[in-house]
């Protein structure tokens, strides 16, 4: 009868288990799901408001509130701070959120008067009052910015990640609604600024009414201190990725004038659309397989090796051959098909843009193998050589950028061409250095892709010379071309792939340097 009754007990315990295990799942699973939504409704969103402004604007006046939110969003990496990260660090107790909420409170306000000293010294000194104007309204916005990341850790803090996910949609969604309504209303650059301050102001009264707290206002130095040691580090990471992001319009707005910047910002608008959606799911990917890996006793650092192990190694090199073959269709395809989805997009007097775009959209492709990174090097205890090597690529792109702009707008984008050559390399150094990876393997494995990259650009090349000798052209040809060019890659690389294995020695094929071969994964 014990025995009985142990047994009973046992499964009991079993069946709790799984059920509490089934639940976690599920409450992660949704989260998840929430997260993602939010991103699609916040990208369809400004893709959204973006296509208005291009079609409501010219690009003199687009290029100058591209190159005032560059400026200001520099402002608020500094004035942010890192502050949510911060809140996710650290506990909760003896008033420290209270205390970080103070200090960011504090950071928008000098922010802010930062801001409006701007637009004073633009009216006044300069006569630029539609300037000075539009300064205004970005520094308002800069004013709740730091707080709300503050909310935001909160609730992240305390896993409501569907709440902020709602949140975020909400107030994109009021973002988009209120900078269509002004744009078409005669509102002109302000309708952008003012969408900005609208979601920024309805997100921060939100999460205040979902976590129910208000700040008590207080400050300890001894805190401040310890605050701004993790603080330095965030920002000058994030400052160094935000001027290598913005480089090319302030130093395209600075040398060329506003209607050369607005074709750049335009061109790396609608390539960011297309890698937003490779990079952040190949970011979380590789940090979740690569965990997987570096958690086993094969693939861990347990044994306190520093860098990555040979498993670890071995599984970063299959994905990142996997990534070249996913990615390498997309960028092509944006780079041939660029002039088509700028006149559709943007309109006839955005032209000018197609070519910019061609050039950053295989500038893309080089910086694919960079997605995996820093997941690669925090698992193999080597994260502290990322912010040097994000400096090193910060360092080249922006003095390229500079070179090159006098020579026009389509050099200064080719020599960020260059700049991703150079990125390529150092992420492969790196990758190969700490991460374990066998980059001959990976460039073996990009033999595939390569050539299924050449024959889709030829499918897609002589279609069009085809179209131009034909009545039928049009959108219909260009969904046409962008068909056969997708079917074309695809077959291309499963001929090939059958010819390696049939013709080619076993060592030549086995492209993934494991135990399997990388194409058995596709």
């Amino acid at each position: 009868m014990a025995r009985i009754f142990a047994k009973a007990c046992a499964w009991l315990s079993r069946d709790a288990v799984l059920g509490r295990w089934r639940r976690d799942g599920q409450a992660v699973f949704s989260s998840a799901m929430w997260t993602f939504l939010a991103k699609v409704v916040v990208q369809v969103s400004q893709l959204a408001t973006f296509i208005v402004a291009a079609r409501v604007l010219n690009s003199a006046e687009f290029g100058l509130f591209s190159y005032t939110a560059a400026l200001v969003t520099l402002l608020v990496v500094l004035a942010e701070g890192g502050w949510r990260e911060f809140v996710m660090k650290t506990t909760h107790e003896d008033g420290r959120v209270d205390q970080i909420a103070t200090v960011a409170l504090i950071g928008g306000m000098a922010a802010t008067a930062v801001g409006l000293s701007a637009a004073a010294i633009l009216d006044i000194q300069f006569d630029l009052k539609a300037e000075a104007w539009l300064v205004v309204i970005f520094s308002l916005w800069l004013l709740p910015t730091p707080f709300s990341s503050v909310c935001e850790g909160m609730l992240i803090a305390d896993a409501r990640l569907k709440e902020l996910s709602i949140i975020r949609i909400a107030a994109e969604s009021c973002a988009m609604i209120v900078a269509i309504y002004g744009l078409l209303h005669g509102w002109n650059i302000y309708a952008l600024a003012a969408g900005k301050l609208v979601s920024q102001v309805f997100g921060m009264v939100s999460s205040l009414a979902v976590l129910k707290w208000l700040p008590v206002l207080k400050i300890r130095v001894v805190f401040v201190r310890e605050l701004f040691e993790f603080s330095k580090h965030i920002t000058c990471n994030r400052a160094l990725v935000l001027i290598r992001s913005y480089s090319g319009t302030l130093v395209v707005g600075s040398v060329l004038g506003l209607a050369d910047a607005g074709y750049y910002r335009a061109a790396e608008r609608m390539v960011s659309a297309f890698s937003d959606i490779v990079a952040e799911p190949a970011r979380q990917v590789a940090w979740s397989s690569f965990r997987k890996v570096a958690m086993t006793d094969s693939g861990a650092a347990a044994s306190g090796a520093k860098g990555a192990s040979p498993a670890l190694g071995r599984k970063a090199t299959r994905f990142v051959i996997l990534l070249m073959v996913i990615s390498a269709p997309i960028y092509l395809g944006l780079a041939l098909m660029s002039g088509t989805l700028v006149h559709i997009v943007l309109g006839a007097g955005w032209a000018p843009a197609a070519i910019l775009v061609s050039l950053l959209s295989i500038k893309q492709i080089l910086l694919v193998p960079g997605y995996v990174t820093e997941p690669l090097l925090a698992l193999g205890d080597s994260i502290r050589k990322v912010p040097a090597a994000i400096l090193v690529n910060s360092l080249v792109a922006v003095g390229l950028i500079v070179v090159f702009s006098p020579l026009g707008v389509v050099a200064a984008a080719a020599g960020q061409l260059i700049a991703a050559i150079f990125s390529f390399l150092v992420s492969a150094w790196l990758q190969s250095r700490y991460g374990a990876v066998q980059w001959r393997s990976v460039l073996r494995g990009c033999v595939l892709p390569l050539l299924g990259a050449a024959a889709m650009a030829g499918a897609v090349v002589l279609l069009g010379e085809v179209g131009t000798h034909s009545i039928e052209g049009g959108l219909g040809l260009n969904i046409l071309q962008m068909l056969a060019g997708c079917l074309t890659y695809g077959a291309t690389i499963a001929l090939f792939y059958k010819i390696s294995l049939r013709f080619l020695p076993a060592g030549t094929t086995n492209w993934s340097a494991g135990d399997e071969h990388v194409a058995n994964r596709l």
